[in-house]
């Protein structure tokens, strides 16, 4: 009985050193499949990271780019509206001359119509003094026909 329960007792602790070993190989191999998946993230972060890093670059420079030629235009846009503006204030000052010679031309047409205006007031009262002077002259002569006739009648 003694070799029975001995070979038993060999059996049952083989059995329990298999039961263990087994469930130690099998938690070894289960972390070593977690440090093979973990490393496997590890580089799918560090491929997202570094591809983030690019596009981020990649964003900068554009905004670079942008920055740059927005510059551009605005000095383009101000340089184009100085010179809108040069356009246009030269423009009013053509304006003003034109304006101006056209006022001095008008000033110059309504001196010749004063003069004219005075000249045809002037040529009225001639006029009215020669038609008075002739109704006195018709005036006296009717007076001397009618003096002549009174005297012939006598």
């Amino acid at each position: 009985m003694n070799k029975k329960l001995t070979f038993t007792a060999t059996i049952l602790v083989g059995l329990m050193l298999g039961a263990g070993t087994t469930v130690l190989a099998d938690n070894i191999w289960q972390g070593h499949q977690n440090i093979v998946e973990t490393k496997n993230n590890i580089d799918k972060l560090t491929a997202k990271i570094n591809a983030s890093q690019s596009s981020l670059s990649d964003l900068q420079h554009q905004l670079s780019d942008a920055q740059a030629q927005y510059a551009t235009l605005k000095q383009q846009y101000g340089n184009d509206v100085a010179s809108k503006d040069a356009q246009i204030q030269q423009k009013i000052a053509e304006g003003q001359r034109a304006v101006a010679q056209k006022q001095a031309e008008v000033d110059a047409k309504q001196q010749t119509i004063n003069d004219l205006t005075s000249k045809l007031e002037a040529a009225k009262q001639t006029n009215n003094d020669l038609s008075q002077a002739i109704e006195d002259a018709q005036s006296i002569k009717d007076y001397s026909d009618q003096a002549v006739k009174s005297v012939s009648a006598k």
